[in-house]
C-alpha cells in the first residue's frame, strides 16, 4: 500500500495537469526527456546519388535530415525502404544498422534531370545518458519519420524553413567552432529530435501505439498527465479512472491498448526511473525517496527497487552517483556512398 505525503500534496496541488493548453500531457513528455538526458553529436554530410548506398552500421540512435534530392532508408534485414524527400527528418532510434539508397527523383516532382539531383545527407548520433532514457525508448518505433510537404499550412507543426535553418546552425558550429560548440551541437540535436516527435504525433496514423504516440489520445493522455504529476499519490486503477471521469474498465483497456502495459505497472515503472534519478543526482536519504514516492517503508521501496535494477538502493548509488553516462560513442563517416 502507498500514501501520499503531506508535503508532497501540498507541492502536486497546486501544479496544474499541464502548461500547455492545446496538449493536456506535454509536460509528461517534457519531463521524461529532461531525465533522459540526451547527446547528440553531428557526423558529417554526405551525398548519394541514384543507386549509391551508405551504409550505417548498428550502434547507438541514428539521424539523418534530407536536403536536395530524395533517397530512401532500408534497415538491415527488412525488405520495405522508407521513402525520404527534400525537408525530411527520419530518426532510427533504437540503433538498427541501416543504409541511406540513392534513387531517381519522381517524375512528377523531377525539377532536374536524372542523377542531376543527388540527395544531401546531414547525420549524427544520438544517446540517453539518464534513467528516463528507457521509458523514452519505449515510446519511440522502430524508424520515426518527419515528412516536411511544401503544401503545409502555415499552421502545421513542420516546416521546411525550420529544418534549413536548424541545419545552418549545425555547419556554423562545425564551420567556426569556438567555446561551446559542442554544447551548441547538443542542445540544437535536442531540439531537431523534438521537433521530429511532435511532427510525427501530428500526422502517425490513429493506431501507431507506445506511450508517446498515447499522448495524442485526450483519455489516456490525461491520465498520464495525472500520475506524472502526483507519482508519489495512494493510485488505484479506481481511483485513476475517477480522476478522469472514466470506468474502470474503459480506462485499463484502452491504456493497456495504446501505452502497452497496464496504468499500475506503468506507474511503477516511472516512480523506479525518478527513484535512480533521485539516487544519482542527490543526496537524498533513501526513507525520503520513498516516502516521497508514496511507499509506507523503506524495506517495500528497496524491494521494488530491487526487482527493477537487480540492485538495491544503496548499491544503485554507490555505483551509479555523480556518473555523467558512458563515454560517448562514435565512428567515422565516409562522405561519399558507394556504389
Amino acid at each position: 500500500m502507498t500514501r501520499t505525503p503531506k508535503a508532497l500534496q501540498r507541492r502536486q496541488s497546486s501544479r496544474p495537469p499541464s502548461s500547455d493548453p492545446r496538449h493536456p500531457a506535454a509536460d509528461v513528455f517534457f519531463e521524461v526527456f529532461s531525465i533522459a538526458r540526451m547527446r547528440g553529436e553531428l557526423l558529417g554530410e554526405t551525398v548519394v546519388r541514384s543507386g549509391q548506398k551508405q551504409p550505417f552500421p548498428a550502434g547507438t540512435g541514428c539521424f539523418h535530415v534530407v536536403q536536395d534530392g530524395p533517397c530512401q532508408l532500408r534497415l538491415a534485414g527488412k525488405g520495405q525502404p522508407v521513402r525520404l524527400s527534400p525537408g525530411d527528418i527520419v530518426l532510427v532510434p533504437h540503433g538498427q544498422g541501416h543504409r541511406i539508397e540513392g534513387v531517381e527523383p519522381s517524375s512528377g516532382r523531377r525539377r532536374h534531370p536524372p542523377g542531376d539531383a543527388p540527395a544531401r545527407i546531414t547525420s549524427g548520433l544520438f544517446r540517453f545518458e539518464g534513467v528516463g532514457g528507457q521509458t523514452l525508448m519505449r515510446g519511440l518505433p522502430t524508424v520515426l519519420h518527419a515528412t516536411c510537404k511544401a503544401d503545409e499550412s502555415p499552421d502545421a507543426v513542420g516546416s521546411r524553413e525550420w529544418v534549413s535553418l536548424t541545419i545552418a546552425a549545425m555547419q556554423q558550429e562545425v564551420a567556426n567552432p569556438s567555446i561551446g560548440s559542442a554544447i551548441m551541437l547538443s542542445r540544437i540535436i535536442d531540439l531537431m529530435f523534438i521537433w521530429a516527435v511532435r511532427h510525427w504525433l501530428a500526422s502517425a496514423p490513429d493506431g501507431a501505439l507506445g506511450w508517446i504516440a498515447a499522448l495524442r489520445d485526450p483519455l489516456i493522455g490525461h491520465a498520464l498527465a495525472r500520475l506524472h504529476a502526483e507519482p508519489g499519490a495512494d493510485w488505484t486503477v479506481d481511483k485513476l479512472a475517477a480522476a478522469v471521469n472514466q470506468s474502470r474498465s474503459n480506462l485499463s483497456r484502452r491504456f493497456s491498448l495504446l501505452v502497452g502495459e497496464s496504468p499500475m505497472r506503468y506507474l511503477t515503472q516511472w516512480r523506479m526511473q525518478l527513484a535512480a534519478q533521485f539516487l544519482s543526482t542527490t543526496n537524498r536519504r533513501v526513507t525520503q525517496i520513498a516516502e516521497t514516492l508514496g511507499y509506507d517503508s523503506e524495506a517495500a521501496f528497496s524491494r521494488a527497487f530491487r526487482r527493477a535494477f537487480a540492485l538495491a538502493p544503496t548499491e544503485y548509488r554507490a555505483r551509479h552517483y555523480g556518473q555523467g553516462g558512458a563515454d560517448r560513442p562514435g565512428r567515422p563517416m565516409n562522405r561519399s556512398a558507394s556504389a
